[in-house]
């Protein structure tokens, strides 16, 4: 048997922005992107939940997990909306729910909270990466 050779660094990297490209393309099916919008769903629900219950005087380690948390899971979830999207409507797609009613509903759904999840985004961009960049004038 001849062993696999070994991959550089550069090439994984191509490997998993390709998988990535096609993944927000909506060319691995529309199951694919809905399990990834449900991993950013709970990514920044996470998140928000270590803001809500550490308001007041936070461990000093919460604090960079729950921003990055936040800001990840919300860049998903607004970067995989056009792929759920798409995919759900593709008829070629065989990953689709068989049900028709799952098919209408739940592209409806994320359509629906995509813009709030866009201003999450950017208000929280605002707040917690704006004064980094701007500085607090």
């Amino acid at each position: 048997m001849t062993s696999q050779p070994n991959r550089t660094l550069t090439v994984r990297l191509r490997v998993l922005r390709a998988y990535i490209l096609a993944l927000y393309l909506g060319k691995k099916g529309y199951r694919a992107a809905l399990i990834t919008y449900a991993i950013g769903f709970w990514v920044f629900a996470v998140g928000a939940m270590l803001i809500a219950f550490w308001q007041v005087d936070p461990p000093s380690t919460i604090v960079p997990v729950r921003i990055v948390m936040l800001h990840v899971g919300l860049f998903i979830l607004v970067m995989m909306t056009f792929p759920v999207l798409r995919c759900a409507f593709d008829t070629d797609d065989l990953t689709r729910p068989q049900s028709r009613f799952r098919r209408i509903l739940e592209p409806t759904v994320i359509g629906l909270f995509s813009p709030f999840y866009v201003m999450f985004l950017v208000a929280s961009f605002i707040r917690y990466v704006g004064p980094i960049m701007f500085g607090s004038g």
